[in-house]
């Protein structure tokens, strides 16, 4: 990830964590899951994808970003999340297929710095925002 001042980061990607936590939706029991978590402190994060269920995904998130203070920000079922980022901060979001996850993102990057939202009309060189990360279920749309 591109240096950074790492407490303002580190404010935003929790603020932004607990509603891309809360927003995520359940899924049925035979989907594939993944999460994705971040540490403030060391601007690290950790993937998992196609989990047997939405805590497994959750944990190997967590044991895969390897820092003490590793938060989940975002898990699903049976699609894509995207983490993207800017000078200011981090979201996470998913979606049905690469596309939705990437512009759901960069909207929830827009709630609490407006110029991200540039990233998600073509215009990402002015917002300063960019993909970091894309993980997709095996069984994605």
């Amino acid at each position: 990830m591109s240096v950074m001042n790492k407490v303002g980061f580190s404010m935003v990607a929790f603020g932004l964590a607990a509603g891309s936590v809360l927003g995520a939706g359940s899924a049925s029991a035979a989907g594939q899951y993944a999460a994705i978590a971040f540490s403030g402190q060391t601007v690290l994060y950790g993937v998992s994808v196609d989990e047997a269920s939405d805590e497994a995904a959750r944990g190997a998130a967590l044991a895969n970003c390897g820092q003490s203070d590793c938060q989940v920000l975002i898990s699903w079922a049976n699609g894509c999340g995207a983490l993207v980022e800017n000078k200011e901060g981090v979201a996470a979001a998913s979606g049905a297929n690469r596309e939705q996850a990437e512009q759901a993102a960069f909207r929830k990057l827009a709630e609490v710095h407006p110029t991200a939202l540039l990233a998600n009309v073509g215009s990402a060189d002015l917002s300063g925002a960019k993909v970091v990360e894309v993980v997709c279920t095996a069984n994605a749309r």
